[in-house]
């Protein structure tokens, strides 16, 4: 999954602007963030899988980009974030489950943009 960083940010906002993009936000040392990354790649490679869909994704330590969390209110990690046109359509706090996050992201990538 790609670690998206300030030098990268712009290639997230252009691809935005075509297709959903999922930003996984995390920091480094907490736990629930690991249980929910990995809930997070098995929706996504469940996705690429059976949809035969490449969907954008990408994964930040927002201990590093702090200024996400102020400009798209993000209040905890870990957070799935999902920008469309780089505006924030969605917030997912409670991921629960590689389904319950599966389930959120097919949603969006059935969608026309």
């Amino acid at each position: 999954m790609k670690e998206i960083t300030r030098k990268n940010w712009e290639t997230v906002i252009e691809q935005s602007l075509q297709h959903p993009y999922f930003l996984y936000l995390e920091t480094p040392l907490c736990g629930t963030c690991k249980m929910g990354k990995k809930m997070f790649e098995v929706a996504v490679e469940t996705i690429r899988v059976q949809k035969d869909e490449n969907i954008a994704v990408g994964v930040s330590n927002i201990n590093e980009m702090p200024e996400l969390a102020a400009k798209y209110g993000i209040t905890s990690v870990p957070c799935l974030l999902i920008l469309s046109r780089g505006i924030a359509i969605d917030r997912i706090y409670a991921l629960q489950s590689a389904g319950n996050i599966y389930k959120a992201m097919l949603k969006l990538v059935e969608k026309e943009y």
